[in-house]
């Protein structure tokens, strides 16, 4: 009887490398043959059944109204059919190291329990081992395999109160430390009023480091903490795409969110009102800065965090991924003494790392940089930076006032925002400086058209204006599950491709968290601006005409680009339609 139990580890493993499916065999003959019900009552339950519209009974369902089996017995005789083993965790031996693979917030949502690894997979017991969400969530965060079991909810309950206990009872992060960045003459007034306030809530303090610490392993960009009616969501943004990666009790929110606040220098009693904070992350020495946002939302604060890691973010233009000839003509336009050179692109494009590199190309030469940004994102020594402060009046434009008067030779602004910063960026490359910005536009033809609606004149933006860079990053292949790809007619159509061209995607594996991505790659249009291209501005052309004069000249397209990567193989024909339908 219940040949597919198990008490042991020894045992799971043996089961798990002999399983095979029993596809013929019914629920009702298992049922019978491990001797849970008689042929009688089996018959029964059959007679009921037929009583039933189609499909809306199952036979499990009726035995266990009947009182023929209990919910556990039919789990056993389902896993038995399935194939799938039923342990009895009341007698299996757990080891207390296993317990840590699995977060205790996930293992108490989902109803799970880590049994064992095998082969680079974690077995995990579960009351319902095809619930997709939880074993997803379980990839994601393990960042390994997973084989589910099944097991009673009664012996799952029970393992999880044993072995995980209480929340409150995390494991404390001792090798992390999170504090706001405050001005030094603040840092004794807050200290008083926020050290009773972590002290009061040690689970939340803690609950909170571990997401973000949490985040930082996964390389997110973001992490978004989204109130629900009944419940707060987490999600990680990892290459660009939103992951769940776990549920929070509703009772949670006000004091995770007021711990939020505590962090970012916020006011904590102000609810109705969107809050920006500035945070910093300090482990093993490595700073990562956060920034903080929190918006009132119908069921309550919205939070999300911007993780900015200093150290990965930050790359030399050797490693941006861009070809060769691309990475000349930035040179070249970049080793001018005056001018401006501009990245843009929607938020999250990378634009950052890149005028980031191009000040590193640059630093070579030995010039006098200033840069004026909103934060920091990036420390670079050789480099003087200044971080704006928007509530004390200290703009972009207002620090590039002063920065014409401290002698600089290369001048970046985080991002032109305004017609007075743009006025005066324009100015400062007139009058002999290097000047690099970013702008938010869709293509890099229409931001020629954008700093015109600005009030910048024609006749000196062509002057000034060296090059625009748009960008975009698409997700990378996983090289480990990659494997071709038909293209679907809409795709092929939208995309102009030929027949029987062939292209490759991921399929997706535990390496790549079953994404079929791994990391992601630059997609650039560069636009240089040629004297053809400068009389185009001059007359006041559309954005249209210069973009065609361009590609006439050899400029290579957003799609042109994604689609020679596509056909290299590194990324998809999803993530370039993505691209050409946004």
């Amino acid at each position: 009887m219940h040949t597919y139990s198990v008490k042991s580890e020894k045992d799971l493993i043996t089961l798990l490398d002999d399983h095979k499916r029993i596809p013929d065999m019914r629920l009702g003959q298992v049922l019978v043959e491990e001797e849970l019900i008689t042929e009688d009552q089996l018959d029964v339950a059959l007679e009921t059944q037929q009583k039933y519209k189609t499909g809306t009974h199952h036979l499990g369902q009726i035995l266990v109204e009947s009182g023929f089996v209990t919910p556990d017995e039919l789990n056993v005789a389902l896993a038995r059919k399935l194939a799938i083993p039923f342990v009895m965790l009341e007698e299996f031996d757990i080891d207390p190291n296993l317990i840590t693979l699995v977060p205790p917030e996930i293992a108490q949502h989902f109803k799970v329990l880590p049994l064992a690894t095998v082969d680079g997979s974690i077995v995990v017991a579960m009351i319902n081992p095809f619930d997709q969400q939880a074993i997803d969530a379980l990839r994601f965060n393990s960042k390994m395999n997973i084989e589910a079991v099944m097991a009673s909810s009664h012996d799952i309950n029970e393992a999880l109160e044993k072995h995980y206990s209480s929340y409150e009872e995390m494991e404390a992060l001792e090798d992390l430390k999170l504090d706001p960045i405050l001005e030094p003459a603040a840092k004794e007034e807050a200290a008083a009023h926020t050290v009773e306030a972590e002290a009061k809530k040690k689970p939340i303090v803690r609950l909170l480091n571990s997401i973000v610490l949490q985040a930082v392993n996964s390389k997110a960009s973001d992490i978004n903490i989204r109130p629900e009616k009944d419940k707060v969501n987490v999600y990680f943004r990892v290459d660009g795409k939103m992951q769940f990666i776990r549920s929070l009790s509703r009772n949670l929110l006000p004091p995770l969110v007021s711990r939020v606040k505590i962090t970012g220098q916020m006011d904590i009693s102000e609810r109705r009102l969107p809050q920006d904070g500035h945070a910093r992350l300090v482990r093993q020495g490595k700073q990562i800065d956060l920034r903080i946002s929190v918006v009132p939302t119908v069921n309550g604060e919205s939070v999300v965090i911007r993780i900015l890691d200093k150290e990965a973010g930050f790359k030399p233009l050797d490693e941006l991924g861009f070809r060769q000839d691309d990475m000349d003509l930035i040179r070249r336009m970049i080793s001018r003494p005056n001018g401006i050179f501009l990245v843009t692109g929607p938020t999250g494009s990378g634009k950052s790392t890149t005028l980031y590199a191009v000040l590193d190309e640059v630093k070579q030469r030995n010039p006098h940089i200033l840069t004026v940004e909103d934060p920091v994102e990036y420390d670079m020594e050789g480099v003087e930076q200044v971080q704006i402060a928007l509530a004390k009046g200290y703009t972009f434009a207002e620090a590039l006032r002063h920065f014409l008067r401290h002698d600089p030779d290369v001048i970046m602004v985080g991002e032109i925002r305004d017609e007075e910063t743009a006025h005066i960026a324009n100015k400062a490359a007139l009058t002999g400086h290097l000047v690099f910005s970013t702008l938010h536009t869709n293509d890099a033809a229409s931001t020629v058209t954008r700093l015109l609606d600005m009030g910048i004149e024609n006749y000196l933006l062509s002057t000034t204006l060296l090059g625009v860079m748009a960008q975009r990053l698409v997700r990378v292949n996983c090289p480990e599950c990659l494997t071709e790809e038909e293209a679907q007619p809409h795709i092929r159509k939208t995309l102009n491709l030929e027949e029987g061209e062939k292209f490759k995607h991921s399929a997706g594996c535990f390496k790549c968290h079953y994404t079929g991505y791994h990391g992601r790659i630059s997609v650039i249009e560069l636009l240089p601006i040629t004297p053809e291209i400068s009389r185009l501005i001059i007359e006041g052309r559309p954005a249209k005409e210069i973009a065609e004069l361009a590609v006439n000249q050899g400029m290579r397209t957003l799609q042109q680009c994604a689609l020679d990567l596509a056909r290299q193989g590194k990324t998809s024909l999803e993530e370039v339609y993505a691209l050409c339908t946004e």
